[in-house]
C-alpha cells in the first residue's frame, strides 16, 4: 500500500539508523530524545516512567516542560506469532499520524500527533512507535470506571463520553478498535472530558452512516460488558450516552438504534464467549 503524503507541518528526517516524521515544530527537541541514533528507539520504549494500556507505552520529557508518549507498534492477532518482526515500511503508523492529524484539525477530541519513529532492522525491516503529546490527569476509562467514583462521577463520565463518540464520528472518524481503555477521562473543575485514542487502522469517511456509528458505540458497550463493568455503568449510565451522543435529536436517535436487533445478537454471541472465558478476537 502506498504511503500517504505527509500531512502538512509534518517533516522527514532519516540517519543510517532510524528514520522520523515528526511536527516540524517540535523536531529539535524530538530529535534531542534521541530517536534517529543506534538504539534510540529502544532506549526510549524501556524508559522508567510507562504507562499500561493495550501494550506498554513511554513517557519522555521533552522541549519546554512537554511529555510525548510513545506506543510501539505492534502486530496482533491470533497469527502474530507466525509473522515475520518489525514492519516492511512506516506506512501504517503514517497513515495513522495522517488520520489523527486531519480528526484534530476538524476538531475530533483525540491527542496531538508528534512523531512516528522507525529503527531500522538488519533485515532491512522496521521496529516501529507512534507518538502523540501527553494527555496530562487523563486516564482510560476501564481505570476511571473501577476506582471508588460516586454514582455522580459514572453518569458525567459517560456523558462526556457519548459527547466525544459523537464528535469523532462527525468529524468523519471510524475507529477501528472502539473499547473502554481507548477512551481517556480526565476531570477538571468539576467537569470530565472524553478522548479517544489509539487510532491504529482507523480512517476517515464522511458521512459516517447510522449503522457504522452503532456498530462502534454497541463495539464500545460489549467492551464494557467484557471487562465485567456492565453493572456500575447501569441503565442511567447507558441513558447518559446516548443522550449525549443523540444531543436530544429524537429523529435522529430513532434512525440510529434502528440496528439494534442485530447489535444485541451480537452482543449475546459474544457474551457466551466471555462467559466461557474463550473470546476469538481477544476484545
Amino acid at each position: 500500500m502506498t504511503e500517504p503524503a505527509l500531512p502538512r507541518g509534518f517533516v522527514r528526517l532519516g540517519s543510517a539508523a532510524a528514520e522520523i516524521i515528526v511536527d516540524e515544530a517540535h523536531a529539535d527537541a524530538v530529535v534531542g530524545l534521541g530517536l534517529l541514533e543506534p538504539g534510540g528507539l529502544v532506549r526510549a520504549l524501556s524508559g522508567e516512567t510507562r504507562l499500561s494500556g493495550r501494550s506498554a507505552v513511554a513517557l519522555l520529557a521533552f522541549g519546554d516542560g512537554q511529555t510525548l508518549c510513545l506506543r510501539p507498534l505492534r502486530r496482533g492477532g491470533i497469527l502474530a506469532p507466525l509473522r515475520r518482526g518489525g514492519w516492511p515500511d512506516l506506512g501504517r503508523p503514517l497513515r495513522e499520524l495522517a488520520v489523527t492529524a486531519q480528526l484534530r484539525l476538524a476538531g475530533a477530541p483525540v491527542p496531538r500527533p508528534l512523531v512516528v519513529a522507525g529503527a531500522r532492522r538488519t533485515d532491512g525491516r522496521f521496529d516501529a512507535a507512534f507518538g502523540t503529546r501527553f494527555e496530562p490527569g487523563a486516564s482510560d476509562s476501564l481505570a476511571a470506571l473501577v476506582a471508588p467514583h460516586d454514582a455522580s462521577f459514572i453518569l458525567r463520565a459517560a456523558r462526556a463520553a457519548g459527547s466525544a463518540v459523537r464528535r469523532f464520528h462527525d468529524c468523519g472518524g471510524r475507529h477501528a478498535d472502539l473499547h473502554v481503555k481507548n477512551l481517556l477521562l480526565r476531570e477538571t473543575a468539576g467537569e470530565i472530558e472524553a478522548i479517544v485514542i489509539d487510532l491504529d487502522r482507523a480512517r476517515i469517511a464522511a458521512p459516517v452512516s447510522p449503522r457504522a456509528r452503532l456498530a462502534e458505540i454497541m463495539r464500545l458497550w460489549r467492551s464494557v460488558v467484557k471487562r465485567g463493568i456492565a453493572e456500575r455503568v447501569g441503565a442511567r449510565g447507558r441513558a447518559e450516552f446516548l443522550e449525549a451522543y443523540t444531543a436530544g435529536d429524537r429523529e435522529f436517535r430513532r434512525v440510529l438504534l434502528a440496528g439494534l436487533g442485530f447489535e444485541r445478537l451480537r452482543l449475546a454471541v459474544h457474551s457466551l464467549h466471555y462467559r466461557s472465558g474463550f473470546d476469538p478476537r481477544n476484545r
